[in-house]
């Protein structure tokens, strides 16, 4: 009877209840699931779809430039008056070099046609055929170049995106085949060579077969221009003032400075030279002169003749400072030691002068810069461009299928056909 009580639920002990393991899969669940896989897939296809879709859209608008060893120059960002994409090239060799925090990068913009590289500034030789020296001008300068391709004044030969930049200016000057061209920019340092000994300028923008460069002249002012009126010489002598107190000298109303050609390339220095010779005539009587000059005015629309402009200025520069000093040298004796250094009496004038400079030329107050080729950032030795070799080609627009759409500026849409 016990035996049979321990075994038998009446014993007064709970049964024992055996877990269950697992789970129950509902119609709902699998419902859920089913949506939820499916859509999920879905919207992962279509948005490959969509991204695939876009990005060949985006081949079809995109324009590369590429050379005739497949590599890439960049994309283009416009075209010109040629058609000819123009890419933006980025200097990053101008001094100081990164990291210093003065560095900077700057933009040349830069044409690409089948066989040349192109810019709108040009590029100025002291040789002929672009050879020599090369010089450049200052950004944004209209009154030093503007005559363009079609040599009209006030069309072209300026390019502004290096003074938006306030940066220097950047052009295509001559390469050794004559053609292609290369990337040259400016520096601080006025050109080495005078402007009048300028004979070629290489404007990349014409449409030509072979080199673009051209014979040019610059204008010889006196010898050119129909006189005007003596020069204003108020200014001529910069006041001795270390401290800075004394304001500046000013062209009276209706005249403007001169200052582009005193100081244009050689003549400062050359100037400077000759009065530090006529103050030697002067023995110890000119030991008191220490000029400096300061500018000279013409009037506005006329500009400084640059007959014998270096001599006419060191002798006007010495004869105002002497008359000056508390106790002038005698005008005799004065002239008579300067005329041994080959400084005689003469008067500054101004004269007109067309926009090319008379006779078909340049400007004769042109005023340049010298010009460095800008460098491979992975070679110092060469020029940028020269790695890359011609015919140029850009890719063409990828196929899109039937449901492509057109692709058109905002504002331009129209009914579709």
């Amino acid at each position: 009877m016990n035996d049979l009580g321990k075994q038998s639920n009446f014993a007064g002990r709970k049964p024992q209840r055996v877990k269950q393991k697992g789970f129950i899969i509902t119609i709902e669940l699998i419902l859920i699931s089913t949506v939820l896989v499916i859509g999920t897939f879905v919207g992962v296809v279509a948005i490959r779809d969509a991204l695939f879709k876009q990005y060949i859209q985006k081949q079809s608008r995109d324009v590369y430039v590429t050379d005739s060893d497949g590599r890439v120059l960049g994309k283009a960002i416009d075209y010109d008056e040629h058609e000819a994409p123009r890419i933006p090239y980025i200097d990053r060799t101008v001094e100081p070099a990164s990291p210093d925090p003065a560095h900077r990068n700057y933009r040349a913009l830069i044409g690409i046609r089948d066989d040349r590289f192109t810019s709108r500034e040009p590029v100025y030789y002291d040789g002929a055929n672009c050879t020599g020296t090369p010089c450049i001008k200052a950004p944004s300068d209209e009154t030093a170049d503007n005559v363009g391709i079609d040599n009209l004044s006030a069309t072209g030969a300026v390019g502004y995106i290096y003074k938006l930049q306030d940066g220097p200016t950047y052009a295509i000057g001559r390469s050794p085949d004559g053609i292609k061209g290369y990337l040259f920019r400016e520096t601080a340092n006025s050109c080495p060579v005078s402007p009048e000994l300028i004979q070629s300028r290489y404007i990349s923008q014409k449409v030509v077969t072979g080199s673009p460069c051209e014979a040019v002249s610059v204008g010889t002012g006196g010898g050119d221009g129909d006189f005007v009126a003596d020069a204003d010489t108020s200014c001529l002598v910069a006041a001795d003032d270390p401290l800075g107190l004394i304001p500046d000298c000013t062209c009276p109303a209706g005249f403007t400075d001169q200052n582009d050609v005193l100081r244009a390339a050689d003549n400062e220095s050359a100037i400077n030279g000759r009065i530090t010779d006529g103050i030697g005539t002067l023995g110890a009587a000119g030991a008191a002169l220490a000029p400096s000059v300061g500018t000279v005015c013409c009037p506005t629309g006329s500009v400084l003749s640059s007959t014998d402009i270096v001599d006419t200025t060191t002798y006007a520069v010495l004869f105002q400072a002497n008359a000056e000093l508390p106790v002038p040298i005698p005008d005799a004796e004065f002239d008579a030691a300067l005329a041994t250094a080959g400084l005689e009496p003469a008067t500054l004038t101004c004269v007109t002068e067309s926009p090319n400079g008379g006779g078909g030329g340049l400007p004769r107050s042109l005023v340049l810069k010298e010009a460095v080729e800008v460098t491979a950032p992975d070679d110092p030795t060469i020029n940028a461009m020269e790695p890359f070799v011609a015919p140029f080609k850009v890719n063409l627009p990828a196929d899109v299928g039937d449901d492509a759409w057109i692709y058109t500026l905002p504002g331009e849409e129209g009914p579709n056909s």
